[in-house]
C-alpha cells in the first residue's frame, strides 16, 4: 500500500511540475488544470487587491474570474456527466477508456475525432477544457517565474492524493464510487472558497 501511494504521488507530481509531459492520464490532466487554475485566480485576485490605483478598473481581476468560472463550469460538467454515467452503468469502464485515450494523446490534446464513439462526448469536452486552459491560463502562468504558491499547491496535492488513495483502499468493493470521489477532487474550488484560502 505504501509503495502504491508513493508511486501515485510521484505520477501526480510529475504531471503538475512538468508542463510538457508527453503522456498524462485523465486525473493527472484534471489535477494540473485544477491547481494551476486556482493559482491563476488567486494571483489575479491578489494583484487586483494590490493595484488600488485603479488603472485597469478591476478588469484584470474580472477577466481572470470570467476565465476561471468558464473553466470551472466545463470541468464540473465533465466530472458530473462522467460520474453520473459511471453510476448508471455501475462500472468504471468509461473512465478507464477515457484515461487510456488521454494516455495515448500528445502533451496537448488534439481534436477528439479519433476517439471511440462511446467516449467521444467526454473527449470533446476534455479538449474544450484543455484549449481554455492552455490558451487562457497556462500561457500566462508558465510565462511567470515559479513562486512559493506553486510549491504550496504541490504540498496540498500530496496531502489530497494521500487521503484519496487511503479512501480508495478502504473502499475496495465499491470501485466505481471510489473513482467518482477521486474525480470529484479534481473539480475547481469556487472563487469564494479560493478567496478564503488566500486570506
Amino acid at each position: 500500500m505504501r509503495k502504491t501511494t508513493i508511486i501515485v504521488n510521484l505520477v501526480f507530481l510529475l504531471g503538475i511540475l512538468n508542463n510538457t509531459a508527453a503522456a498524462q492520464g485523465l486525473l493527472t490532466r484534471l489535477i494540473q488544470i485544477k491547481y494551476t487554475s486556482e493559482l491563476y485566480l488567486s494571483s489575479a485576485i491578489k494583484q487586483g487587491g494590490s493595484n488600488d490605483d485603479g488603472k485597469d478598473g478591476g478588469k484584470t481581476k474580472d477577466t481572470a474570474l470570467a476565465i476561471y468560472n468558464t473553466l470551472r463550469w466545463k470541468v464540473d460538467g465533465l466530472v458530473y456527466q462522467l460520474s453520473g454515467d459511471m453510476v448508471a452503468a455501475n462500472s468504471p469502464r468509461k473512465m478507464r477508456l477515457l484515461n487510456e485515450w488521454c494516455l495515448a494523446q500528445p502533451a496537448e490534446l488534439t481534436m477528439a475525432s479519433n476517439s471511440k464513439q462511446y467516449i467521444r462526448n467526454y473527449t470533446q469536452a476534455l479538449q474544450e477544457i484543455e484549449t481554455i486552459y492552455r490558451n487562457q491560463i497556462a500561457a500566462k502562468m508558465y510565462a511567470q517565474p515559479k513562486t512559493l504558491n506553486l510549491t504550496t499547491n504541490v504540498f496540498y496535492l500530496l496531502k489530497d492524493s494521500y487521503s484519496i488513495i487511503k479512501g480508495v483502499s478502504d473502499i475496495k468493493t465499491q470501485k466505481t464510487m471510489a473513482l467518482i470521489e477521486l474525480l470529484d477532487h479534481t473539480r475547481l474550488l469556487s472563487p469564494g472558497e479560493l478567496g478564503k484560502l488566500g486570506k
